[in-house]
């Protein structure tokens, strides 16, 4: 049935409500077209789809004008100007939507007009910031304009005068920078100015409005250091322009600080603002100082830190927290970027402090670092630890090869051997009966080489039996020298046994205490003789040896030889002289550690900067050309009262030289019992070739005089890089010894 006219109309009604109720792009598309967007009066603002260079997005033109940025500061700068934006505008504007950056534009004259030539830089967040514009030595005019991203721009701030700091000022005058202070190429550090030596600290500080923070003379080995006063502020920190960043990024942070004895606080710290690409911030990563202690003493903080992800920038601050009095001062900041092969696992890592190794699992496995419980550990395959060297020094190893010197507690260890004895160095065994009537008759030979340092003990050891009881057995060595001995030879020593049983063995023996230089250097053939005297009348002996009883002859070395002392002595004994009231003379040998020790600078005046550490030599015009000094107790002087000195070591410890091959020592002597407010010392010297941790005994024995000497001196009084470094003092691990060696 056809449908009426009523019923199509309805569903055409239903269709067109339907239709209007549809999102009106539901299934629609562009093909290579564009979107045009007008504003209400009409003019185009945006295009969104295929532009007209062919590609594709949105493009903002006919932009309105932006609002003109406030007026700028200009700050100077070593060689430039210090132009910073506070993120205001005249009038009180707020910041357009459709923002897209501040144009920096500076010009020699006060009237000029912004345009390309002049656009120095740019602030590319509404937050505002600064821009270092590096400029001649003549007055400038700094102006500001905010630009749109439909590249509409505002009008130019009013001009702002501004002069470039020049180099030759008190700061870094003519000569003042010298080969010691310069470097060969970038040290890495991002962040400008670490040790606030160049003026452009101040120019931030004064950029950013910061009354609390200031410049100071006497920083931690250099002239200058920043100061934050932390009286009445909880938290304050002097931040550094932002770098870029890329989150896994990782950096290593290091500053030394020193807080005021009147310092009151909880916390010192550098770290890292991470921020995104809108400027929020997304994190801080935070190297503290574990303990600040407010004694006035300089310290230094190192760690790393991590860029989040999503982090595009870092600004990095040097922080107090929790202040209510005093100061902190910071100097020689570092930030500095950590080569890492690897975010996790296996990878490498290189920083300021060394190189670690991590396996598989993320667990280092090599660490060459300093500042760290092991400065070396090596690892097996299965993660088995077979090496390792300690911060202190203390090396662990499964087996160890040394193919030239080993010293220990400073001696090279074959002198250390040499002290001691070195046991039986020739030996023979004789297992034949070899009889006599009455003449002497050879039994045994034995040689050796006779060393005139070393004391030897020569032995023979048998068995004799007499044919009848009675009689003596005379047991002789004959030394040949390096030829074949005889019965002729010289005789160097004899034994006599009595023979008391007819056909009984006894035990006989023949020793010899004789020293290398006495017997003669060199080869030596000791031959063994004997023969019966005194008994009955066809008595005979024979000496024994045999395989359950062999008799032996043998050389011992006992030790080095030694100086022999003893004397003449009756004892008082009757019809003998009394003995003398003085004792023997005796060989002794003590050894006395430093009491007191320092460094003076200039070789004049004492420094308390290296506490009891001991430096020599020229590093920087800080300190200028330094000495040191380190004395001894008194009981050195009382134990040398009616002695003679033999021989005078001196102990020193070297953990530093300028060159990593070492350097030399310049030791002299002085005569002070208590350590000077100046340098001085005697004019004997010696000079001595150290490695870096090389510590080693030295004999002064010819600069040491018993009645005036009190301590050492080192003073190679040079500027030279071969004599500047650094000995262990008084406190210290391995502080000078003296060892003296004499008799009385």
């Amino acid at each position: 049935m056809p449908e009426d006219i009523g019923r199509r109309i309805a569903r055409l009604e239903n269709q067109v409500t339907t239709m209007s109720r549809a999102p009106k792009l539901a299934s629609a598309s562009l093909e290579d077209g564009t979107i045009e967007v007008y504003d209400d009066k009409g003019s185009l603002r945006a295009l969104v789809g295929q532009q007209p260079d062919g590609t594709s997005g949105i493009t903002v033109v006919n932009g309105p004008t932006p609002p003109s940025p406030a007026s700028p500061t200009v700050a100077p700068g070593m060689g430039a100007l210090v132009v910073s934006w506070d993120g205001k505008y005249e009038g009180g504007a707020v910041s357009p939507l459709d923002f897209a950056r501040v144009e920096v534009h500076i010009g020699p004259v006060e009237d000029f007009e912004p345009d390309a030539s002049t656009l120095r830089g740019t602030i590319e967040t509404a937050q505002g910031g600064s821009v270092t514009v590096p400029l001649s030595y003549q007055k400038w005019w700094a102006r500001l304009r905010t630009r749109s991203l439909s590249g509409a721009t505002s009008p130019a701030t009013a001009p702002v005068a501004g002069e470039p700091r020049q180099t030759g000022t008190a700061d870094i005058a003519a000569g003042a920078i010298t080969a010691d202070k310069l470097s060969i190429g970038s040290t890495g550090n991002l962040l400008a100015d670490p040790g606030f030596e160049t003026g452009g600290a101040e120019s931030r500080i004064a950029a950013l409005g910061l009354p609390w923070a200031r410049i100071d003379v006497g920083g931690h080995d250099s002239d200058r250091c920043l100061t934050i006063d932390t009286t009445g502020g909880s938290e304050r920190w002097f931040p550094y322009d932002p770098f870029p960043v890329l989150g896994g990024d990782l950096y290593w942070l290091a500053v030394h600080y020193r807080c005021s004895t009147s310092w009151a606080g909880t916390g010192v710290s550098i770290s890292l603002v991470w921020k995104d690409a809108t400027g929020k911030i997304l994190d801080t990563g935070t190297v503290a100082a574990p303990q600040p202690q407010a004694d006035g003493g300089w310290r230094r903080i190192t760690g790393k830190v991590r860029a989040p992800e999503g982090a595009v920038r870092a600004e990095a601050r040097l922080e107090t927290a929790g202040g209510t009095a005093g100061s902190v001062s910071f100097d020689n900041a570092e930030v500095r970027s950590i080569m890492t092969s690897a975010v996790t696992g296996e990878r490498a890592e290189i920083a300021p402090d060394g190189v670690r190794l991590f396996d598989g699992q993320g667990e280092q496995v090599v660490s060459l670092v300093t500042g760290a419980p092991n400065y070396l550990s090596l690892t097996a395959h299965d993660g088995t630890a077979v090496a390792s060297i300690s911060d202190t020094g203390a090396a662990g190893f499964q087996s160890l090869a040394v193919a030239d010197r080993l010293s220990w507690r400073g001696t090279d260890l074959q002198t250390v051997l040499d002290r001691l004895p070195r046991g039986v160095i020739a030996i023979g065994r004789q297992t034949t009966r070899v009889k006599t009537t009455g003449t002497e008759v050879g039994w045994f030979e034995i040689g050796f080489d006779a060393d005139p340092a070393r004391e030897y003990r020569i032995v023979v050891d048998a068995h004799v039996e007499p044919s009848v009881g009675g009689g003596e057995l005379r047991m002789r060595l004959r030394d040949g020298g390096a030829a074949i001995p005889t019965l002729r030879s010289p005789q160097v020593q004899s034994a006599v046994h009595q023979l008391a049983r007819t056909g009984a063995w006894q035990r006989v023996r023949l020793e010899l205490p004789v020293s290398g230089a006495t017997l003669g250097a060199g080869k030596h053939r000791i031959l063994s003789t004997f023969d019966v005297k005194e008994g009955p009348a066809g008595q005979s002996v024979t000496l024994i040896g045999g395989d359950g009883y062999p008799a032996a002859m043998y050389v011992e070395d006992i030790g080095p030889k030694l100086n022999e002392s003893g004397g003449f002595n009756t004892g008082g004994s009757s019809g003998g002289s009394t003995p003398d009231p003085k004792p023997v003379p005796q060989q002794y040998t003590k050894t006395y550690t430093a009491s007191w020790s320092g460094s003076y600078d200039r070789r004049s005046n004492y420094s308390d900067f290296y506490g009891d550490k001991l430096l020599q030599g020229y590093y920087s015009e800080t300190h200028g050309t330094l000495a040191a000094l380190a004395g001894f107790p008194a009981d050195v002087t009382k134990d040398l009262v009616g002695a003679t000195v033999q021989k005078v070591e001196l102990f020193l410890y070297f953990d530093h030289f300028y060159s990593s091959s070492g350097g030399t020592a310049v030791i002299k002597t002085h005569g002070h019992s208590s350590r000077p407010g100046s340098f001085s010392s005697y004019s004997g010297s010696k000079a001595v070739a150290f490695g870096r941790n090389e510590g080693k005994w030295i004999d002064i024995t010819d600069l040491f005089d018993p009645s005036k000497t009190r301590g050492i001196a080192l003073d190679p009084n040079s500027t030279s890089d071969t004599y500047y470094g650094r000995a262990h003092g008084v406190g210290q691990a391995n502080p000078p010894q003296l060892k003296v060696t004499f008799t009385r």
